[in-house]
């Protein structure tokens, strides 16, 4: 999320954390992978219609054993594409790079999975791992880039339900003086807040 990154290209550790967190075989994510990396070279960018083939093969990769995979129509793709570029492209190119994709995946795809012991703390805590300048902590920039990527996302489509804390609040309940907090603090501040828990559980689109 934004542009401060600890980590620049996806990787070995992202393949295997992400088919961890995500219940999806490790050979299915690579595959998925060099395929993007194939039909994007170095650019290493995709753009909407790529967005939507990249997460219903996620989606439908992610439904194993007997389940049959619910149903996602273009209509859901397209909502689900424009709400996910209008709070991850935040530099308005209409491009997200492979690492920004995998980051929305985790954050934004909500189904209920009872036999799995993944958490919503489990991918926020990929995110952050990924993306974290200060490993093991975040800073007060950091925390604030990270909850406007959510604020964006979640208000999009429903103005009537804005978030009720604003960012110096949120941070005022965390930070102890030294302009930073330990990332495991932070992660279950932010999986526990009432603005945010319902949405980084629920079902999606």
């Amino acid at each position: 999320m934004g542009k401060s990154h600890s980590k620049s290209t996806f990787s070995q550790w992202d393949l295997d954390r992400f088919s961890n967190v995500t219940g999806i075989p490790r050979a299915r994510v690579e595959q998925l992978y060099q395929e993007f990396v194939a039909s994007t070279g170095k650019d290493n960018q995709m753009d909407k219609k790529e967005f939507r083939r990249l997460y219903r093969e996620l989606y439908l990769s992610a439904k194993t054993g007997s389940d049959i995979p619910a149903v996602i129509t273009e209509h859901d793709l397209e909502k689900l594409a424009d709400r996910v570029f209008k709070a991850f492209d935040s530099d308005g190119t209409g491009k997200l790079s492979f690492e920004q994709f995998v980051n929305a995946y985790l954050l934004l795809d909500r189904r209920d999975e009872p036999n799995t012991a993944i958490t919503a703390r489990d991918r926020f805590s990929y995110v952050l791992d990924h993306h974290n300048p200060t490993p093991g902590f975040i800073t007060r920039e950091h925390g604030e880039q990270v909850l406007d990527h959510l604020n964006r996302y979640y208000t999009v489509d429903d103005v009537s339900k804005p978030v009720t804390t604003t960012w110096e609040q949120h941070w005022s309940r965390l930070d102890d003086g030294s302009g930073r907090v330990p990332q495991e603090k932070f992660v279950e501040y932010v999986t526990t807040s009432d603005d945010y828990k319902n949405n980084l559980n629920r079902a999606l689109p």
